[in-house]
This record gives C-alpha cells, sequence and structure tokens, in this order.
C-alpha cells in the first residue's frame, strides 16, 4: 500500500516547540486523512530542530467512495402543478451537475422535498491531499509564532521548504507562493544544499546519507549508546544521561502532550535530541578548584545553563551516592572532524561562567541568610498581591495552620516557622540571580552554612519539590508542610485575583504548582519511618482560606472566599485527574473516583484501588451493573428515612436485609480504616467493601424484576426511591457507579 510523507522544512526550532506541534500535527494529519476520505494503517510524527514530518503508513491508494445527498427547495416549489421542473429546480440542479430528471423526490418531518444525489469522485491519494494540506501546515499553533518576508502566514518558525510524496509521486500544492516537492535538505554541515527523495520509503534513508538521523527516538537510541561508551570508557557515572520515563518512547509520549512537555522541561538528554540531527559526544574538563563550589552549582551550571552532561565517580555513601569530578560531556550537532577544536571552546566558556558564579558564591556567604528576609520587600511577587515578603508571611501562616492540624511538636511547629521565614531569603543571593534554577537548593546550603538546624536547612532546600515530572515529593515532616503551604498559597492568591490557566496560558506555572500539590498530598506515604503524620487528616479547603484570609487589605477579589476556594479545589481536582491517567488509571473510573466529595488524597485512594478492582475482581461489571440500577432511578430524590412498615414481604424485605448487612458491615470497616491510614489498609479496605456490595446483585435484580418502584401510591413510592436512594449512598462508599463505562 502506498506511504505519505511530509515534510515540513523550517529555519531552527525551539525544544519546548516540539510536544504541542507533534501532538497536533498527528491528531490533525489522522482528521484530514480521514475527512479526505483515505484509509491508512499507522500515522507517526517525526521532528528535528530543521523539520517536521508527519507519515502516514499503508494509505490507500485512492479516496473511498461515498454518496451524500443535499437537500433542495420544497417539492411544491420546484415542480408545477403539471410537474414540470421550476426555475428553482433547474438552478438546484445546474448547481450540482445534474438534470432536473436526475432529483430525487424524499418526504421529509417538514413535508415532501428534493434532493440531488452525488457520487463524490474517488481521486488518486495524491490529488485528494493537494488541498487540505496547506490548511493542515497553516493551522499548526506555537507557543510563539512569527512572520517573515511580505506573507501573512504566522508559524513557529519561517518555513524553507516543503516536501510531499505518494510513493513516488509529489502532491502538489502551494502554501503563501512555497511549492510543493520531493527536494529535501540535509544536515547543515555536513551536507551540501538541497536533494531529492525518490519515494516516500526512502526517506529516512535518504536523509541519514544527508547525515540527519529524523526519528527523534532513533537520536535518542544513538546518543544513549555514545553517552554509555564514554561511561564506560571513563569509568564515571555520566549524570543526567536517563531519560526520566525511560520505558516510554517518544512515540507515545507525542499522543500525552502535557506529559511530553514536563518530560522536555525537565530533562537534558531530551532537550539535547531535539537541538541535534545528528549527535556527537566528547568529553571536557573543568579546573578541579571548582569542586569546591557546592555540587548543585556546578551540576546547574553545566546542565541548564550550558546543556552539559555533568560526571561523577559513585561513593558507599547512601545519602550522597557520587562524587563530582572535573569531566563533562557535551553534544555535537554533527561529525568528529575538528573535534578538539570544539571540546576547547566548550571547555573555554564553562571555565569563564564558573569564575563568574564562584565569585557570587563568595559574595554571598558574606550575609548569614537570616539578615536577607528583608529584601524580599523589594523582590515583587505580583503586581497586585504584593513582595515575596508579603508571600512569606501567608506561607508562614498556612504552614502554622498545618502544623496545628497535624499535631506537630513545639519544636517542630518552631522549626517549620523558622524554615517559612527563610524559604524565599535566597531570591536575593547572588547566585540564585545568576542561576534562578537553584532558588531553594542554594537556601538549604546557605542556611547550613550559616548554622540553622539541619531540619530547617533541608525543609528549605526541599519545599520547591516536586520540580520535574519524576522529582521526588519532599521527603521530610517539615518540607513537606512547607512545600504544601508554599505551593497552596501561590495558587489560591492567583485564582482569588483572576489569573487562572486558560488554554497554553500559565504564565505562573500555576499547573506545575497544582500537581506539585497533587502529589505531595497523593503520593506521601503514611510511613512513620519517612513522615509520621497522617495526611489524610490535612483539610485542604481550610488551608486554602488561611491563604485567602492573608491576602493583602483592601484586594478586590474576582468572587467570594468560598467560590475561590471551591475553584482551587476543583483544578486540583483536575490535576489529579490527569495525574491518575498517567499513571494509566482508567479514565471513567478516575471520573467515578472523583465523583465523591473528599479531599485528594482519598480521591487519589479512591481512584487507584477502584481500578485495580476492575481489574482483579472478576465480577467487577456485574457488581456495577445491579448497583446502577437503584444509582440511576433514584438520582435527585434525596435522603428520606425508609418506613420499614411500608415494605412488602418477597423481594422488597430481603433487599432491604441485605442493604443493611452490607451498611452495618461496611461501617465496621470504615472504623478500621480511620485507626490505621497505611496504604495496604485502604487497598484491603476497598476491597473488602466492593465485597460486600457483591451480594446485593441477586436482590436488587430480583426487586427490579418483581417490584414496581415508581408505584402509584405516592408514599409508597417515596419508600422504593428511598431504598434505592439508601443503596447510592452505600456504593458511594466506593465511587459513583453510574459514570463506571459498562461495555
Amino acid at each position: 500500500m502506498p506511504r505519505f510523507v511530509l515534510e515540513i522544512g523550517t529555519e531552527e526550532i525551539p525544544p519546548r516547540f516540539f510536544p504541542p506541534a507533534l501532538a497536533q500535527l498527528r491528531q490533525d494529519g489522522a482528521r484530514m486523512l480521514e475527512g479526505a476520505r483515505l484509509a491508512f494503517h499507522d500515522i507517526k510524527v517525526y521532528g528535528t530542530p530543521r523539520r517536521l514530518v508527519l507519515i502516514a503508513e499503508g494509505l490507500a491508494a485512492q479516496q473511498a467512495a461515498r454518496t451524500r445527498e443535499e437537500r433542495g427547495p420544497a417539492a411544491k416549489v420546484a415542480f408545477d402543478s403539471d410537474g414540470n421542473p421550476t426555475k428553482a429546480a433547474q438552478g438546484f440542479a445546474r448547481r450540482h451537475g445534474l438534470t432536473p430528471e436526475q432529483l430525487v423526490r424524499k418526504e421529509t418531518d417538514q413535508g415532501e422535498y428534493v434532493f440531488a444525489v452525488i457520487q463524490d469522485p474517488e481521486l488518486p491519494a495524491k490529488e485528494a491531499l493537494s488541498g487540505p494540506l496547506p490548511g493542515l501546515i497553516s493551522g499548526l499553533s506555537f507557543p510563539k509564532t512569527m512572520r517573515w518576508g511580505t506573507g501573512k502566514l504566522r508559524f513557529g518558525r519561517p518555513i524553507r521548504w516543503l516536501l510531499a510524496l505518494v510513493d513516488e509521486d509529489i502532491v502538489d500544492f502551494d502554501l503563501e507562493g512555497l511549492r510543493s516537492g520531493r527536494e529535501t535538505r540535509g544536515h547543515p554541515v555536513l551536507a551540501d544544499g538541497m536533494k531529492p527523495v525518490q519515494s516516500a520509503d526512502e526517506y529516512e534513508k535518504t536523509l541519514l546519507d544527508l547525515s540527519v538521523i529524523v526519528d527523534p527516538d532513533v537520536r535518542w537510541e544513538d546518543l544513549y549508546r555514545q553517552l554509555g561508551e564514554i561511561a564506560a570508557e571513563t569509568q564515571a557515572t555520566v549524570l543526567g544521561k536517563e531519560r526520566l520515563l525511560h520505558d516510554t518512547p517518544i512515540a507515545d509520549l507525542v499522543q500525552k502532550p502535557d506529559l511530553f512537555s514536563m518530560v522536555m522541561d525537565d530533562s537534558l538528554n531530551m532537550q539535547t535530541v531535539f537541538l541535534v540531527e545528528y549527535p556527537t559526544a566528547a568529553v571536557g574538563k573543568f579546573s578541579e578548584s571548582f569542586l569546591e563550589l557546592p555540587d548543585e552549582v556546578l551540576t546547574t551550571e553545566m546542565q541548564h545553563v550550558q546543556s552539559y552532561f555533568p560526571m561523577a565517580l559513585e561513593t558507599s555513601d547512601e545519602s550522597h551516592p557520587w562524587e563530582l569530578i572535573p569531566s563533562f560531556v557535551a553534544v555535537r550537532d554533527g561529525g568528529s572532524e575538528h573535534l578538539d577544536t570544539i571540546v576547547a571552546g566548550w571547555e573555554s566558556v564553562l571555565r569563564a561562567k564558573l569564575i563568574d558564579v564562584s565569585f557570587f558564591h563568595e559574595q554571598d556567604l558574606k550575609r548569614p541568610l537570616a539578615d536577607r528576609t528583608d529584601d524580599l520587600k523589594g523582590v515583587v511577587f505580583q503586581e497586585q498581591l504584593g513582595s515575596m515578603y508579603d508571600k512569606v508571611e501567608r506561607v508562614r501562616a498556612v504552614a502554622a495552620a498545618a502544623a496545628g492540624q497535624v499535631g506537630l511538636s513545639v519544636g517542630e511547629t518552631k522549626a517549620l516557622n523558622r524554615a517559612a521565614l527563610l524559604c524565599k531569603a535566597d531570591l536575593t543571593t547572588e547566585v540564585v540571580v545568576e542561576l534562578s534554577a537553584l532558588q531553594g537548593i542554594m537556601g538549604g546550603v546557605y542556611a547550613e552554612t550559616g548554622g540553622e538546624e539541619p531540619e530547617v536547612a533541608r525543609a528549605i532546600a526541599e519545599h520547591y519539590r516536586p520540580r520535574f515530572a519524576k522529582d521526588d515529593t519532599p521527603w521530610s515532616l517539615l518540607g513537606t508542610l512547607l512545600g504544601l503551604a508554599d505551593k497552596l498559597d501561590t495558587v489560591s492568591a492567583c485564582f482569588a485575583i483572576g489569573l487562572v490557566p486558560t488554554g497554553s496560558a500559565d504564565p505562573y506555572g500555576l499547573r506545575r504548582e497544582g500537581m506539585g500539590i497533587v502529589r505531595i498530598l497523593s503520593e506521601t506515604p503514611d510511613d512513620p519511618s519517612r513522615l509520621p503524620i497522617p495526611l489524610s487528616e490535612l483539610s485542604t479547603r481550610r488551608l486554602i482560606r488561611v491563604a485567602l484570609d492573608m491576602l493583602p487589605k483592601g484586594l478586590t477579589l474576582q468572587r467570594s472566599a468560598d467560590e475561590v476556594a471551591e475553584a482551587v479545589m476543583s483544578f486540583l481536582q483536575e490535576r489529579l485527574a490527569t495525574r491518575l491517567r498517567e499513571q494509566e488509571v482508567r479514565y471513567d473510573l478516575v471520573n467515578a473516583a472523583l465523583a465523591i466529595d473528599t479531599d485528594i488524597r482519598d480521591s487519589a485512594s479512591r481512584a487507584r484501588n477502584l481500578n485495580w478492582l476492575a481489574q482483579k475482581s472478576p465480577d467487577f461489571l456485574k457488581t456495577v451493573i445491579a448497583c446502577t440500577r437503584a444509582i440511576n432511578i433514584s438520582k435527585g430524590f434525596g435522603d428520606d428515612e425508609v418506613n420499614l412498615n411500608l415494605l412488602e414481604p418477597g423481594a422488597e424485605e430481603a433487599l432491604w436485609n441485605a442493604y443493611e448487612n452490607a451498611r452495618r458491615e461496611i461501617e465496621k470497616l470504615e472504623d478500621v480504616l480511620r485507626q490505621s491510614r497505611a496504604k495496604y489498609d485502604e487497598a484491603r479496605f476497598y476491597e473488602s467493601v466492593f465485597g460486600l456490595l457483591g451480594p446485593l446483585r441477586d436482590p436488587i435484580d430480583r426487586y427490579f424484576d418483581d417490584v414496581l418502584v415508581m408505584a402509584e401510591k405516592e408514599d409508597v413510592r417515596r419508600n422504593r426511591l428511598a431504598t434505592c436512594w439508601a443503596i447510592s449512598q452505600l456504593c458511594r462508599r466506593i465511587a459513583d457507579f453510574s459514570l463506571i463505562v459498562q461495555a
């Protein structure tokens, strides 16, 4: 079957543009082919710094047949009393290339009308694609776009060539005066000018001959192999060479653009893959004297500023598993020619940067961190929300409220307050001004060197976590509460003044902050060896209200505080739903679990355990279907008590007795769960509760077979609806079963 290749050749595209662009190209490309009536087996999208590529495998050679009907005028208007076509019929027929005699008369809800039955042409694939391709390309969106020349088209970067082939044939179209063809451009240094691609099947091989590895997964494998070889040769660890989601190919990440964007932001090797078309890795060195700098400074300068991979030796110290060495790996977009000169340039640039940051570090050490808190009054957090000093005061209040909720000791509460006071002071240090990625981390370093208690320094260092997709949540007790307080304040304060993320616009990073809150609340285990507090006892809503109560006096809120709090909770539930779907919890089970009005931690546990039950229990769907019968009929009924005197013997009494037995046993399980919130207890709880709902299946089925719920007598009808309502509320101890897909 034919193969279709579209290549959009551009000037260099930034790595962060690729996640949304490739996802849209894949989705819109499939939609375009379906709209063109061209079947296909599979779609792939590739990206390099200088091209976006769409490939359709197993494309149909020509369009599928289609017959469609177009409605025309009413029959009495189209034909006169003698049955002759009027001008209305003649014009309608002519417009569709038919004669009036070919029109068909049909009855409709509005009377008899005439129809044109049209057989659409079955064009070859190359002709069928020439029309929609310009719209596909111009419809792609990017975080930022530009215009060039005299045209009106906006794109992520200027388009310089277009390749479009179905097998050996060119798909001919025009985009702003740029004509499609069969020529592609190879590597800007290793290849010379434009070269023809003879057929779509030869596309990847032709580009490889031109020193371009077009498939990003193949580029990643090549880069990973080179980094592994360097590690083996030097007997050192190359930090950052592992992919954040090592089991997930880029081809799969394309279908999850939010996750793809997060990985792109946080993974040096992923960014490197989209910075080069032909990677060549090499080792550079720097002076050992720079190893006196904190490790975090060195690794940030190398990874985040220079896009170098630091190198280290493994140690036997579990708290510090590796020790940096004065070497790094950098990646060239090109071959190995003159590599010594390139490496010398890398080393020179890094040396200059490290000299600067060494000076900044020395200057910072001259002032204790505690002396810098007043400096935060001159650092703006947000124009309406005040300074970073004001934010720190709000964070301290939220942290104090959290400490009270979980019952911290006096000493722990004092340490948490100290950490909250100092947590943003490093924003005024010269190292953080130079390297903003070190926020919090340098605060922890400077707190420790300044004589603060170890738990205070650790909380400051941890409170930005999780910083990226695979980052840990804060490990310590104080770091957890401080991080939660900081993120809740940011989200709540921004929502209060209407700064809510919309579409791709999220200038204050609230989605990331929201995901951090969700992960802290739902993924921090209640493990006394790690975090000896029951996070399930935290009331997120109450903490949000504390943050809102601390907002500047006289600030005009977009909505009432209660409405803002509910909006924040809804936002966090959306972030939780995204996180659960990333963890491959079924979407309908996520919806069913989150429909129950509980806090983040309970919702997450409910969804994960429901997903586990759906996979484990052979009777899962049978129980859900039976219970849903009672749920659906009693929706919107209300909480009336059941009058036992109105129950009829037989199916009605049997169902009520089965319900009462299940309710009593479930309430016993809830008492046990309240006494111990460990993860294994929650799993056992949901399994046991679901097991107690199973015996309700037969009584429910018999009830609906033998009993008329919607009886004529109002008191009987209401009593039967109350029975069904009671069953629905019992099911809600697990989830809203009516939202579970029953196919």
